[in-house]
């Protein structure tokens, strides 16, 4: 009998990162990984190290316990949006911070021009 421990992981990894309103890309960005591999390992096609479960586990905000037992606590779906933020700018290069901090007083400089 085949052991699909890895499509086991990876449904849980697209689900949970769906739930989290993640991207691939920025998953694979968040965790240190190319997305294809990410890709690849969500549709059990790649073979998890612990440290790579453990980086993905980190970005999902899970333990990687709840990767083998599917039991996982759900984060607060106010403050998601803020962390996942936080946490693609401190892991940005100092070109795509800039780029984040730019585009953000455009949109606080239009929002309050009522645009």
């Amino acid at each position: 009998m085949k052991n699909d421990i890895r499509g086991e992981i990876g449904s849980r990894i697209r689900q949970l990162r769906k739930e989290n309103g993640l991207t691939i890309e920025e998953t694979a960005h968040l965790a240190g990984v190319h997305p294809n591999y990410l890709g690849d390992a969500e549709r059990g096609k790649k073979n998890f190290s612990i440290i790579t479960l453990e980086k993905i586990a980190k970005v999902l905000e899970i333990p990687v316990s709840g990767m083998f037992s599917g039991k996982t606590t759900p984060k607060s779906s106010q403050s998601a949006p803020v962390d996942r933020i936080v946490s693609l700018f401190k892991n940005a290069s100092p070109e795509e911070q800039n780029f984040i901090v730019h585009t953000a007083k455009f949109i606080i400089r239009n929002k309050r021009q009522g645009k």
